[in-house]
C-alpha cells in the first residue's frame, strides 16, 4: 500500500470518506473561539451534570519591590476552584533571603481569596526547587520527563491551599 507524503513540514490536509477535512489552522480564529464558546457548555453538562459551571479565569499576580524596583513576581490564575501558579521569579540579587517564600505564600493567600482550594505548579526537577516547594507544603504528584528542552519537570500540588498556622504562630496567638 502506498502512503501519501506531505509536501511540507506542516500537517497535510486529510480528507477521509464522509466529507470531513482535517487541516492545521494558522491561529485561534474568531470562528474557532465561537465554536468553543458554543460547544463547551454541552460538553461540560455531559461530564459535570446539568448545573451551570463557572470557568472564569481570575488572574492572581503578586510582586515584591525594593524601593521602587520590581525584584520578584508570581503570576497565575484561579479557575473552577483551582489555582495554577504559572511563573514565580526572584531577581538573582534577592535570592536566598526569603523573598520567594513570602511571595509564594502571598500568591496562595490571594488565590484562596479568589476562590481556590488548591494550587498546582510545574517546576524544573532540581534539588533547590524540590526543597523550596516541599518546605511550603507542596507535594509532588507527577514527574514530566523531558518536559522542556530535554529537562525533567515536576508537577506539585498544595491542598489545602492555606497552610494551618505553624506551632510558633499558634503560640504567638495564645494557642497551643
Amino acid at each position: 500500500m502506498r502512503r501519501r507524503r506531505s509536501t511540507s513540514p506542516a500537517v497535510a490536509d486529510a480528507s477521509p470518506p464522509g466529507g470531513l477535512a482535517y487541516r492545521q489552522a494558522e491561529a485561534e480564529s474568531k470562528e474557532i473561539r465561537g465554536f468553543l464558546a458554543r460547544e463547551w457548555p454541552a460538553a461540560d453538562r455531559d461530564v459535570f451534570g446539568p448545573d451551570g459551571l463557572d470557568w472564569t479565569s481570575r488572574p492572581v499576580v503578586v510582586e515584591a519591590r525594593d524601593g521602587g524596583e520590581l525584584v520578584a513576581v508570581a503570576v497565575g490564575e484561579v479557575v473552577a476552584g483551582t489555582a495554577r501558579l504559572g511563573d514565580i521569579l526572584v531577581a538573582r540579587s534577592q535570592r536566598g533571603g526569603g523573598v520567594g517564600g513570602r511571595l509564594l505564600e502571598l500568591f496562595c493567600e490571594r488565590a484562596a481569596v479568589a476562590g481556590a482550594a488548591r494550587c498546582y505548579l510545574r517546576c524544573p526537577d532540581t534539588p533547590r526547587h524540590r526543597r523550596f516547594y516541599q518546605r511550603h507544603g507542596f507535594v509532588r504528584i507527577a514527574r514530566l520527563p523531558r518536559y522542556y528542552h530535554g529537562k525533567d519537570f515536576l508537577e506539585y500540588l498544595r491542598e489545602p491551599l492555606l497552610s494551618p498556622p505553624s506551632r510558633r504562630e499558634r503560640h504567638d496567638r495564645g494557642g497551643r
